[in-house]
């Protein structure tokens, strides 16, 4: 991504709506993965951007993120409870299966190539060990957003199923996500298409007004504790787990 969207995402992703229910989730699944042995499992945070998620996994385990660039690195490491180190998500610099749990929260869909990508993941978890994993769903709503975070592409299920499986992961399971506004962001990034005239694309990383925050907030904490339990028929992202095989 552009530095501008790492300062962006530094900015807002403990406070932002959408990052916070995202955060929920993956948590959730986390834990889940974790079972019994939560609190002392280790931890890969694939792709931790600036941070704002990976210090939110150390209640479960001792946490490593990584992320191939150094000023979203540098920001990282402004957060506690984690280590943090820069590096490649095609070529990782850790021996095999030295993490329990690896959490790729939408990370896939920026790297070229996705299948190798799957296969570092796999390499570096133990046997019985497990991924969770989020992807922005539904190709059709590839908009300016994806552009400016430069996107490579958007999953439906059936692409992330075959990329996992021919990596060395089995779903466990999958959900869509972001399922009470999907009709509302659907419709917001198809008429938000067309790239105004004389600038690059801007992704919908910014502030929202604190009311409307808080409102939307309390959505994805309703879909949070019903993911707990059954999965969502329809959603903006895509979210699951998956075992290494």
């Amino acid at each position: 991504m552009l530095p501008a969207e790492y300062d962006a995402m530094y900015r807002v992703e403990l406070r932002h709506w959408w990052f916070r229910g995202r955060r929920r989730v993956l948590a959730d699944l986390l834990t889940e993965v974790a079972g019994p042995r939560a609190g002392s499992i280790r931890i890969l945070d694939y792709g931790c951007g600036t941070g704002g998620n990976t210090s939110a996994y150390a209640s479960l385990g001792a946490v490593v993120g990584i992320e191939p660039d150094a000023g979203a690195v540098a920001l990282a490491r402004q957060h506690a409870g984690a280590q943090y180190v820069r590096a490649s998500g095609t070529h990782l610099p850790f021996r095999p299966g030295c993490f329990d749990a690896v959490v790729a929260s939408d990370v896939l869909e920026h790297i070229q190539d996705d299948r190798a990508a799957v296969s570092e993941i796999a390499r570096v978890l133990r046997p019985g060990g497990a991924a969770v994993i989020s992807v922005p769903a539904h190709p059709w709503l590839f908009s300016e957003h994806d552009a400016a975070l430069h996107h490579f592409r958007r999953y439906t299920k059936i692409a992330l199923r075959n990329v996992l499986e021919r990596g060395g992961l089995r779903i466990r399971r999958l959900s869509y996500w972001n399922a009470a506004l999907f009709p509302a962001i659907s419709l917001h990034r198809l008429l938000a298409r067309p790239r105004r005239a004389g600038h690059g694309p801007r992704s919908d990383t910014r502030s929202t007004p604190w009311l409307i925050n808080e409102g939307l907030a309390g959505l994805l904490r309703v879909e949070a504790a019903i993911l707990r339990h059954a999965s969502l028929p329809w959603g903006v992202s895509l979210v699951g787990v998956a075992e290494r095989v």
